[in-house]
Parts: C-alpha cells; sequence; structure tokens
C-alpha cells in the first residue's frame, strides 16, 4: 500500500504517477516517442514495467493484468493522438463539420493528458480496458501494423 504518491520518470523518461491501487501515466512525447519509435508492442513493455515498479514501491502487486494495462495505455494515446491532428486540421475539414466536431474533441483531449490506470474497485473504466483482453491479439497487430506503415513513410 502507498502511503503517498511517487513520481517515477525511469522507463524512457515516461512520467508515471504510483499511488494506492493507481498508476498514472502522463500524455507526452516522451510517451509517443517510446509508444511509435521501438519495434514491437511497446504497450506491453511499458505495462510490464508499471507492473513490476509498483510492486516494487508498494511492496504488493497492482491488481490489473498486463494486457489489459497495455490495451487501455494504447487507446488513450491514440484517441489523444486522433483529438489533436482533428484540432490541428481546422482548415482541411469543412467548416460546419469542425464546429460540430471541435467541442467533442476538445472534450475528448482534456480527459487524455493523464491515462489513469487503476484496479477494479477504484477504477469505473477498468471493466472496459479488462473486457478487451480477448480482443489483445487483434489490438495489438492493428497498433503494429499501424507503426509498420508509418515506418514506410
Amino acid at each position: 500500500m502507498l502511503a503517498s504518491e511517487v513520481l517515477d520518470k525511469g522507463f524512457h523518461n515516461i512520467s508515471i504517477r504510483f499511488s494506492d491501487k493507481w498508476a498514472r501515466i502522463v500524455c507526452d512525447d516522451y510517451l509517443f516517442d517510446f509508444l511509435n519509435n521501438n519495434k514491437g508492442n511497446s504497450a506491453l513493455e511499458l505495462a510490464g514495467y508499471i507492473l513490476t515498479k509498483y510492486s516494487e514501491i508498494a511492496g504488493c502487486p497492482l491488481d490489473i493484468k498486463k494486457d489489459s494495462l497495455a490495451i487501455e495505455i494504447l487507446f488513450h494515446v491514440y484517441m489523444d493522438l486522433l483529438s489533436t491532428m482533428f484540432l490541428m486540421s481546422k482548415a482541411a475539414i469543412p467548416k460546419e463539420l469542425y464546429k460540430k466536431l471541435e467541442a467533442k474533441f476538445k472534450e475528448i483531449k482534456r480527459h487524455m493528458d493523464v491515462i489513469d490506470c487503476g484496479e477494479l474497485s477504484v477504477d469505473d473504466n477498468r471493466h472496459i480496458w479488462d473486457s478487451l483482453e480477448k480482443y489483445r491479439k487483434y489490438i495489438y497487430k492493428l497498433c503494429t501494423s499501424a507503426k509498420k506503415i508509418r515506418a514506410k513513410k
């Protein structure tokens, strides 16, 4: 159990704040660069680091499955990226469509600055990521394919 929050930047300079039953990952360039520029499933590697580090710091495991955590990271990071791309594309999107969606994407962006990864007992969204675990092979394959396409450009 953690009595106070602990900031860790020991994994590729990615900011992770650990507290009791939580790991909070800052969505910034360090996270984007790590996920986009490393071979293989870097989200799964980050999830493994988070679970190991939490156990070291707290003296007990974080009750989140590795795949559930990796899937949550991927969805949050790429929704943040999509939101940013939309908001930066004002000139390329029809004015009427942009006006309709701007508020929605700003709201999404506001919620994506930090990825709150908590245990089921404290995180209202944990069940979503847990339920997607059975599709992990497809989700990881999709993300790996997207990285390959990006690398070819």
